[in-house]
């Protein structure tokens, strides 16, 4: 067999069950026969052009059928898949292309051809005799690329037996099996696509797929959902915030997992009749996509628990000398076992800084995120020990985004926040300081332009701040750091009173 165990489970459905409808979306439906022939056409593309085990494949297209088939082919090849975004800037594409060491790539239509120029100088280079990516034997499953403090984002390579392991996690927990359905709607840049995509195959069900416009219409969406009945979902809480008023308290979904973001009491409490079984999720893309999970029911109280560790994977609670806190106490949650990612591509100082060895010598994690154990077992998440933030579900480096900014000639100082202060929900802004040659602060002037075209250039959409607000110099603390408490006082004070 394959050493894709989730591919190996899909095919077992597909010889049970090969009528059962396999994936739907707007342009019909795929029986387990029929997308497992065209995952193998695809598998003999990729393999008549060089594909082989462990090749790095970017597949750049939107979520549902497209990239289902693209990835059970690179899996069929024990080749690993490279999720990339089309409509992520050109450059930052070509470095995630560079720094995963793609040598291929899946072509769909409307490319427009930055990826499949970023591949061809990956092959030139290693026909040059560039080294590439060190073997590090079995094939990983995929690399998902985060947001990165240094400016760059950085490549999380996850391996299959922790993808499986997650995956049975969520259709046992669910009670999954043949005929149930499970919504897919996420960027397969967002790590949260994985199980909408990958739980279903895996356990006989089917995908629904939702139509790209529910993306952009919450209204549109909500009928959708309503009269489509995909049944288990993974979703945000900014998404169901937006969804929630269009479907007017009516069942929407079976079982909905809640995560990407800190779920709040008050909107659990929103949820209570759109939603059989409400589930809190946490994880970041390091521990293959969700580490705790729970389900959570009335009454609703903050903080909601995150949950206990899922199947595979144990926790620990660490000071800053990383010795185990007592009990009840807050600290850093490490978590080790399976499930946990081989490491960052490309970045072996940054992996062996933040995966260190468990306590059973396995792979750990340092999540950065400070929790404590209730008297039930259940986790309580208390916040972040650095900058790190979450944009609609999305984990942002604040650190990356004022990286970008410094880079742009005139600006000398930038500092990124997300405060409510401007319409009352949490939104990104960069404050701003000019310097001419001779270090004296200016006026915005030029540099305003070329920082918008920067950032625009460099950053995703939901990177790319709201307001550019410009001072004449930031708040400092005693030690001549900034003062991000500071700044944040002065950034909200101007979105309030302009």
């Amino acid at each position: 067999m394959s050493a894709a165990p989730s591919l190996g489970r899909f095919l077992h459905w597909a010889q049970v069950q090969p009528d059962a409808v396999a994936i739907v979306d707007e342009s019909g439906e795929l029986s387990y026969a029929a997308l497992e022939s065209a995952a193998r056409a695809r598998a003999a593309r990729l393999s008549a052009e060089g594909v082989r085990p462990g090749t790095r494949v970017a597949v750049e297209c939107g979520y549902g059928t497209d990239y289902v088939v693209a990835l059970l082919a690179t899996w069929l090849l024990d080749a690993v898949a490279v999720p990339l975004d089309p409509a992520a800037p050109a450059e930052r594409r070509r470095h995630q292309v560079r720094q995963a060491g793609c040598e291929a790539t899946v072509p769909f239509p409307y490319a427009d051809g930055i990826v499949r120029a970023a591949v061809a100088d990956v092959v030139s280079g290693r026909a040059a005799g560039t080294a590439g990516p060190p073997d590090a034997g079995e094939p990983a499953a995929y690399i998902l690329f985060t947001s990165g403090s240094t400016g760059l984002p950085k490549g999380v390579e996850i391996e299959h037996t922790g993808l499986l392991t997650m995956l049975d996690h969520f259709s046992g927990a669910m009670g999954l099996g043949p005929g149930d359905r499970m919504l897919a709607h996420s960027s397969i840049v967002f790590d949260m696509s994985v199980p909408e995509m990958l739980v279903p195959l895996t356990s006989g069900g089917t995908i629904a797929v939702a139509p790209s416009r529910c993306a952009r219409n919450p209204e549109f969406f909500a009928k959708w959902l309503l009269t489509q009945e995909p049944g288990a979902a993974y979703a945000t809480p900014s998404q169901l915030r937006l969804l929630l008023p269009f479907l007017a308290g009516e069942r929407a979904f079976t079982h909905l997992v809640s995560a990407g973001e800190a779920l709040p009491a008050a909107l659990a409490e929103e949820l209570d009749g759109v939603v059989g079984t409400l589930w809190n999720g946490y994880g970041p893309t390091e521990t293959t996509v969700c580490g705790l999970c729970t389900e959570v029911r009335p009454p609703y109280r903050d903080p909601l628990p995150i949950g206990v560790p899922i199947n595979g994977l144990r926790a620990q609670v660490l000071d800053g000398a990383r010795q185990p806190v007592p009990e009840g106490e807050v600290g850093e949650l490490c978590l080790y076992g399976v499930g946990v990612a081989r490491g960052y591509v490309g970045e072996p100082g940054l992996t062996a800084r933040s995966f260190p060895t468990g306590p059973d010598g396995s792979r750990a994690y340092l999540t950065g995120d400070m929790v404590r154990i209730g008297a039930d077992g259940q986790y309580f998440f208390h916040g972040r020990i650095d900058d790190q933030v979450k944009i609609r579900g999305h984990r942002v480096e604040l650190g990356e985004i004022e990286s970008v900014a410094e880079r742009t000639p005139g600006v000398s100082q930038a500092v990124a926040l997300l405060t409510e202060a401007l319409r009352g929900r949490a939104e990104l802004h960069l404050a701003v300081v000019c310097r001419a040659g001779d270090g004296e602060p200016v006026g915005p002037g030029a540099a305003e332009a070329a920082l918008r075209e920067r950032l625009r250039r460099d950053l995703p959409v939901h990177m790319r701040p709201g307001r550019l607000l410009f001072f004449d110099e930031l708040p400092r603390n005693a030690s001549g750091k900034t003062d991000r408490n500071g700044v944040r006082r002065i950034v909200e004070e101007r979105l309030r009173h302009p």
